[in-house]
């Protein structure tokens, strides 16, 4: 989960993600795209100790409308993941966005997106930046018209 809406929006990239996080939400109310939650994003809600902040992330994990729950084999692939070198939670989102049958994993970690296109060919999920997703999109929506 994006957390850009809680980052310091006086920093331009920031705020552009933020608004753009927004954007991908209000497609997903309206239905105009599916997204997933999971046992791992649930689990990270938890961690959060500031009530408000954890409160609004499980209003944005609510409207998904698939659900992936923790297994045996998506652990595993989890660790293959994690072994390519995508940090260990981390690992569980891509698992879990692959699981769920996810076009796109969407995140403001440049981190997993610098790994994940190393791994492009591995990852049977496309990890992507809220911007290049939103990119993606219009154009989609563009060349379909």
């Amino acid at each position: 989960m994006c957390i850009r809406p809680f980052g310091k929006q006086g920093d331009e990239r920031i705020f552009i993600e933020a608004r753009a996080f927004c954007v991908i939400i209000k497609w997903i109310e309206e239905g105009r795209i599916i997204s997933i939650n999971s046992d791992a994003l649930e689990y990270e809600n938890s961690l959060i100790t500031e009530p408000d902040r954890r409160m609004r992330v499980k209003t944005y994990l609510g409207i998904a409308k698939e659900y992936v729950k923790l297994s045996d084999s998506l652990i595993k692939r989890a660790n293959e993941i994690m072994s390519l070198g995508i940090r260990d939670m981390d690992g569980f989102h891509v698992a879990m966005a692959e699981e769920g049958k996810a076009d796109y994993f969407v995140t403001c970690d440049d981190g997993i997106i610098s790994e994940a296109k190393k791994f492009q060919e591995t990852l049977k999920v496309k990890v992507c930046s809220v911007l290049e997703f939103l990119e993606e999109v219009v154009r989609y929506v563009e060349a379909n018209k």
